[in-house]
């Protein structure tokens, strides 16, 4: 046998397809990677382990599923909201909010809700400052509001404008009745609302006999008079000609006087409209051009309703239609394919169930005269989950809901096009149905993906640098939904996870913790796990009832113990006096590379000799494992042997007990609660002579 050395500098495609694991003729092959569990892709092609989760409680009833949704202020001020079957629960800096006063001081700030466990999972948002808009189409459209940290209120949507219109309006000609070239002059008022200026409904019309116009005297006149209105800075006035009230001037006060002013038929008076009465409820919601837009009712499934400008549920209009009244627009298409998602960019882009859309004016702006125009982009078709936008890419999942696409704007094209991200993993895919996506865009743009059936996979994306790397995530239960909020200088993923703890069946709601570690002591590595620190090193830890009878692992103050018992009252006994404490359920840490393969080696014999590892800011007993299943776990250098907090950085080798095997890869595991990092691998490989 002849031997040669080989290395791999870059893992940034992550775990492959076992489908594509003999590819070495495609360039993926050199950058990906056979396994990766529970670790992520970092934008510079190096690996990690997943850092864990943090408990953060039990949801009010386990019995029934439950999702998470985010709700975002700003980047100060976020919450994640548990929604569970007729209620919502907020969570904040991984803590149930709580009254802060009152007769429910100290318990969990709950709100009722309409929804039942099935209509979870459809929900769909849109959020404005302190306004969460809920749809769902066997419900009216709902405004979730934050009044104040502990004060939130769920309440039905009213579609009409913010400002009623004026009463007993009343017109009066200041001559005497005329008895010949006359006729009836009909007038109404509107009130427009300070601040913003929206526009209310048409007032009860009045009416009064006067001459004809070209009989009309430089004296004569009809003054018009109505009550004031709250809220209103000005009026405007309208006359009826042919039934159709065209406007004549606007007042500041509450009169008006017509000297036979003529009506601007271009600009009339608008009229109510509640698209969604009767239960014709949308099923979407967006935000776009300062117009709050709706899809997918249960009458019109191919039907955008759009506000009014400046407005959110203001859906009046006029005739003929002016630029800043409410849109109402239907794709046309082949088929009845419903709207699933509204997503504001430069253009709207509409997610059917069957194709993919932009919408805009020829202008570029959205607007009811001229129309907006539709054009299809692709014909992929959307399904029911919630997409995600990262930079100037959306993130969906396909209609079948077993495929993960971006879709993004393309300047050569003038178009909206994309790939299909999931692809060269599709084994983390097959035979299974997204049901959440989440992302985090600080520090390491992580997608997290939930299936149905309890599974996690999570994507590296970095569209502009070509960066596309899977890794599956694996823990004690099964995930059952994830969302992302900023909380400091990182986007929080927080999970619903199902798990068996002391005989029972129980939905925790636990947060991940950050990667960014500086002190190996309080490293976080641990699911369902809790972390302290003590001024007074003690041995005796209590708190954690949540995990009565289970077998945990603990960090203590660097040292690890496996296998502790966590008594009934929720109390463990660590060996050794401690400060810095992590405890929780233990996880596994798995890394392996494709078969090394030099030129023309295919089906030959290899055995590797002796690895070497280059490791960042990391503890140094992790564990090689030969490919005869022995595991060998690495020594500490002195340095760290002296400091437990540190953290190493350079190159560990080691001598696998290896056997001649057609496939060898480089196989290391962290099963400890401690950092890995691995920036490259290089391998001396005997490789059997032809």
């Amino acid at each position: 046998m002849g031997h040669t050395r080989i290395s791999q500098m870059s893992f940034s495609r992550g775990e492959i397809a076992p489908a594509l694991q003999n590819r070495t003729d495609i360039e993926q092959y050199s950058i990906s990677l056979k396994t990766l569990k529970n670790g992520f892709v970092h934008q510079e092609g190096c690996v990690s382990n997943r850092s864990g989760f943090e408990f953060v409680g039990q949801v009010k009833d386990s019995t029934k599923k439950t999702r998470l949704i985010p709700f975002v202020f700003n980047s100060e001020q976020t919450y994640i909201i548990e929604a569970g079957e007729k209620y919502f629960r907020f969570i904040q800096n991984g803590g149930y909010i709580v009254y802060s006063s009152g007769e429910h001081e100290g318990e969990i700030v709950e709100i009722e809700t309409p929804y039942l466990e099935s209509d979870l999972q459809f929900l769909k948002y849109a959020q404005s400052a302190d306004i969460l808009t809920i749809t769902h189409q066997n419900y009216p459209p709902k405004e979730l509001a934050r009044y104040n940290h502990d004060d939130w209120r769920l309440s039905d949507i009213l579609f009409q404008a913010q400002i009623a219109p004026p009463s007993n309006v009343t017109a009066r000609f200041n001559k005497a009745t005329p008895t010949s070239n006359q006729r009836t002059y009909t007038y109404l008022v509107t009130a427009v609302k300070n601040d913003t200026y929206e526009e209310s409904v048409r007032s009860a019309t009045a009416s009064v006999v006067a001459h004809r116009e070209s009989q009309w005297e430089t004296s004569e006149q009809v003054d018009i008079s109505w009550q004031a209105v709250e809220g209103a800075c000005e009026y405007n006035v309208y006359r009826a000609v042919n039934s159709v009230f065209g406007y004549i001037g606007t007042s500041q006060s509450t009169s008006f006087t017509d000297d036979n002013i003529e009506p601007d038929m271009n600009e009339t008076a608008p009229m109510g409209k509640n698209p969604f009465e009767n239960d014709n409820n949308p099923s979407c919601c967006a935000y776009f051009q300062q117009r709050k837009l709706y899809g997918n009712t249960v009458n019109s499934p191919q039907t955008i309703y759009a506000s009014q400008t400046a407005t959110s549920n203001n859906f009046n209009y006029s005739r003929p239609l002016i630029a800043s009244d409410s849109v109402e627009m239907v794709l046309a298409d082949r088929e009845v394919n419903e709207i699933r998602h509204l997503i504001p960019f430069k253009d709207l882009v509409v997610l059917t169930s069957n194709s993919e859309y932009k919408v805009n004016g020829s202008d570029g702006v959205f607007q009811a005269n001229p129309m907006p125009v539709a054009v299809i982009q692709s014909c992929y078709g959307s399904s029911h989950v919630q997409p995600i936008v990262s930079g100037s890419m959306v993130l969906f999942v396909q209609s079948g809901g077993s495929v993960l696409r971006d879709l993004g704007y393309e300047y050569l094209s003038d178009g909206y096009d994309g790939d299909e991200l999931s692809l060269f993993s599709s084994h983390l895919f097959e035979g299974k149905e997204i049901i959440y996506i989440a992302y985090a865009k600080e520090p390491y743009r992580l997608v997290y993906v939930v299936f149905n059936d309890g599974s996690a996979a999570v994507l590296t994306y970095n569209k502009k640098q070509k960066l596309c790397g899977w890794g599956r995530w694996i823990t004690k239960g099964k995930f059952e939904s994830v969302a992302t909020v900023r909380e400091g200088q990182e986007d929080v993923a927080y999970f619903i996870i199902k798990r068996n703890l002391n005989g029972q069946n129980v939905r925790c709601v636990e947060r991940q913790k950050t990667r960014i570690i500086n002190n190996v002591r309080t490293a976080f590595f641990v699911d369902c796990g809790m972390s302290a620190h003590f001024d007074t090193p003690k041995t005796e830890f209590s708190g954690l009832n949540h995990l009565a009878n289970e077998k945990v692992i603990v960090l203590a103050d660097g040292g690890v113990f496996e296998n502790i018992t966590v008594s009934q009252d929720g109390k463990i006994t660590v060996p050794k006096e401690t400060t810095d404490i992590v405890v929780g359920l233990p996880y596994e840490f798995e890394f392996e590379t494709l078969g090394i393969e030099g030129e023309n080696t295919h089906g030959l014999k290899k055995i590797i000799n002796s690895i070497s590892v280059n490791i960042l800011k990391s503890r140094e007993d992790f564990f090689v494992v030969g490919n005869n299943g022995m595991e060998n776990q690495l020594s500490r250098s002195m340095a760290s042997i002296n400091d437990s907090g540190f953290l190493f950085s350079g190159n560990k080798s080691a001598m696998p007990l290896n056997t001649p095997s057609e496939k060898a890869t480089i196989h290391i595991k962290q099963k400890y609660p401690l950092p890995l990092t691995i920036s490259s691998v290089s391998a001396v490989v005997n490789i059997e002579d032809i």
